[in-house]
């Protein structure tokens, strides 16, 4: 992949829910290095750094993402359920080559990621539309984009998420993809998708303590980083 602003797109082919978070590895830290510290508990393994990532995503779901990479070798792990641990990584490497950046198309509406909220700017209307998406922070954070089913909330969300993780599909709602965090949160990316009318969630899983993994305790979205909004026709 050459290095700068890259458009990727992330096609959910399988049976469960996948994301696809982009980490760089540090000087001397093999993939599998890696993975083994993530089965020994860590959340956020030494010296690598997360470059963000296409969200949480359905099967059958595709959310398209621009976001910007740096040169260096970088792996791709999902990171729902214990996919960290059980799914294999997949090694790359970002080189410089010269290429541009890709331009990210014109933004329908911003979402920003602030200590514990989102804030949303534009309305959107069903279509194909783009989200540009800031941290203001100052701490790290993701947005994950729910479709809500039926008369389900947030609080069912948040509620499946933490008791229920375990990367199969559910009744509640539907993942549709949405942008993982970046240890650089100045950094700004855009996610391209299809909205039909219906009502959506903003939702934060980010840990309020990084240091290890296993059972989410308290999240973000436990102290209020969640949001409804309602796409119109």
């Amino acid at each position: 992949m050459p290095a700068g602003l890259r458009h990727i797109v992330f096609e959910n082919h399988g049976s469960q829910i996948h994301e696809a978070m982009l980490v760089k590895l540090p000087d001397g830290m093999t993939p599998a290095a890696y993975v083994d510290q993530v089965r020994q508990g860590q959340l956020f393994p030494q010296g690598a750094l997360d470059y963000s990532g296409a969200g949480l995503t359905s099967p059958g779901e595709s959310v398209e993402i621009w976001t910007r990479v740096d040169p260096g070798r970088y792996i791709l792990i999902c990171w729902n359920g214990n996919h960290a641990e059980t799914v294999p990584v997949h090694a790359f490497a970002v080189r410089t080559d010269g290429s541009p950046d890709d331009i990210p198309p014109k933004e329908d509406a911003v979402v920003k990621l602030a200590d514990f909220r989102f804030e949303l700017q534009g309305a959107l209307k069903s279509g194909t539309r783009v989200i540009r998406v800031e941290t203001p922070g100052p701490s790290m954070h993701e947005v994950d984009i729910f479709r809500l089913r039926g008369n389900h909330t947030a609080a069912d969300v948040n509620r499946w998420r933490k008791q229920n993780d375990d990367g199969m599909p559910t009744n509640i709602a539907d993942a549709m993809g949405g942008l993982l965090d970046s240890h650089d949160i100045r950094r700004v990316s855009w996610l391209r998708r299809d909205f039909r009318p219906g009502r959506y969630l903003l939702h934060c899983e980010m840990p309020v303590d990084q240091a290890v993994t296993g059972k989410l305790e308290v999240t973000h979205a436990d102290v209020g980083m969640m949001r409804e909004f309602v796409v119109a026709e």
